[in-house]
């Protein structure tokens, strides 16, 4: 990710797309992450082989990732950046169902386990950083360097241990509950809160979309990696102990604190403020990513039964990353194709706001 998600933006600009353009292939490449992972988790479960359909997954991200070296076209890119998130996507959400069987206390230990994602996004930004080899904004370069990361990613998948099927779980089929009664039977709680996260990651997502851009065009920065990985490196002390703050002082008031991080965030890009407090605002990523993840998290594990609880995560991911990015993506990037980086970065600090209001609606349904 710490490749994808700062260069590919960067890939289509230096291709010639125009902002709504990429803001529209971008919000596809979000669509992908809500049936990607959900069409190959179902598949991994009924067929085993956990690590083969990674091994495949793997191979296939980096095969179509090379069609990004040329510029094809808005149509082709367009079906290679479905292909591509199809492939590419799914690697984590498979990886984490993996861990989950392979290790005792799974979910005691998620901070533990996710924070390694987090520190190995800092580090390759930083990397980045102080080799520079990427900031020549050269396709070429970032294509390259991609398909090495994943050949790396590719070898030491190998050496995963294999999940085989369980047999015995179609004999469990018949007992289990339809799909349409368990997503019934979730309290309203739980959906507020994620309507309150898909506001706070549509704000998001003019962040995710269009950062790198503005970096360039606006501060006329190259070496956009390690900034990245400020943010990324403020959201692990959050990911890491922020659950047990987020259980004292409420689902309510932490959601809150995320939405208003995010908005203060985006109105501060869109001000224009010198380099400094740019990078300072990177530092309430630990709000706008780390504290809205966990108290997610909280949430489902206080709000839904323990075998709902993955089906509750999958919703979490559709909704306020998959759709919300979609959204937020397309609008983003007509709003700055028509009116800037200032305008569509109010928007996104306006779009936050509706967080904050069914926050403050709903906070007495928490617990």
């Amino acid at each position: 990710m710490a490749t994808v998600v700062p260069y590919l933006q960067q890939i289509l600009k230096l291709q010639g797309f125009r902002a709504y353009e990429i803001g529209l292939l971008l919000g596809v490449f979000e669509i992908t992450g809500i049936f990607g992972p959900l069409l190959i988790g179902w598949f991994a479960d009924r067929v085993g082989k956990y690590r083969l359909i990674l091994l495949v997954l793997t191979l296939g991200s980096g095969a179509s990732f090379l069609f990004f070296i040329v510029n094809i076209g808005f149509a082709a890119t367009f079906l290679i950046l479905i292909l591509f998130g199809m492939m590419f996507r799914p690697i984590a959400s498979l990886t984490d169902a993996l861990a989950s069987r392979t290790i005792t206390n799974a979910v005691d230990q998620y901070g533990r386990a996710r924070i390694w994602g987090s520190i190995g996004f800092v580090g390759i930004s930083f990397f980045y950083q102080i080799w520079g080899f990427l900031d020549t904004g050269s396709t070429v370069r970032i294509v390259t360097v991609f398909i090495v990361l994943m050949s790396a990613l590719f070898l030491s998948n190998i050496s995963l241990p294999e999940i085989y099927r369980d047999k015995r779980n179609h004999s469990d089929l018949k007992k289990r509950e339809s799909l349409k009664n368990v997503i019934r039977s979730m309290p309203f709680p739980f959906w507020v809160g994620i309507s309150a996260a898909f506001f706070i990651k549509m704000s998001m997502s003019g962040y995710y979309s269009f950062f790198s851009i503005y970096l360039n065009d606006v501060y006329n920065i190259n070496g956009i990696s390690g900034i990245w990985g400020i943010g990324a490196l403020a959201e692990i002390p959050v990911v890491l102990w922020g659950s047990k703050y987020v259980v004292r002082y409420g689902i309510s008031k932490m959601l809150g604190l995320a939405a208003l991080g995010t908005a203060v965030r985006m109105i501060i890009y869109a001000l224009e403020l010198p380099v400094p407090l740019m990078l300072a605002a990177q530092l309430l990523h630990a709000l706008s990513f780390g504290l809205l993840h966990i108290t997610i998290i909280v949430l489902i594990n206080q709000q839904i039964k323990e075998k709902s609880r993955a089906l509750a995560m999958a919703i979490f991911g559709g909704i306020s990353y998959g759709l919300a990015g979609f959204l937020g993506s397309t609008l983003s990037g007509f709003i700055l194709d028509s009116h800037g980086f200032s305008i569509m970065y109010y928007f996104c600090g306006i779009i936050s706001l509706g967080a904050i209001f069914l926050i403050v609606r709903f906070r007495r349904i928490f617990i």
